[in-house]
């Protein structure tokens, strides 16, 4: 059940640029599941991290950070010439929109390879 519940909510995760917001949905929706998968309600008084590792499940973050972390390993590996590739240094001309920009595909994974205390080269 949680196999299926996973890949649904991670699909097509190893290319998005998430919010915080957006993890915190996931979270939240991650946490009711595995409360319905125990039958224990929030009036049980169980932590979502005890229940996880009753399961033995793994945070959904880690799970988008495991994809993402294995596209870009995919991206590495492919031809230069490759049309993939060749998006990842695309740049957008025009204008930007007031605000601060959004993270960037390839600001998360530089962050995902400090949390992993790994470089590019060796991903």
């Amino acid at each position: 059940m949680w196999l299926v519940f996973e890949s649904v909510m991670l699909y097509g995760s190893e290319a998005w640029s998430a919010k915080v917001e957006d993890l915190n949905r996931l979270d939240r929706a991650e946490k009711s599941m595995v409360r319905w998968m125990c039958g224990v309600s929030l009036k049980g008084q169980k932590s979502s991290a005890e229940l996880q590792s009753r399961l033995g499940l793994k945070c959904i973050k880690d799970a988008m950070q495991r994809g993402r972390l294995r596209w870009f390993a995919n991206i590495e590996r492919m031809n230069d010439e490759n049309c993939v590739k060749k998006c990842r240094d695309l740049q957008v001309v025009g204008c930007r929109g007031k605000g601060r920009p959004r993270k960037t595909w390839d600001q998360l994974i530089r962050a995902d390879l400090h949390d992993r205390g790994l470089v590019p080269s060796l991903a």
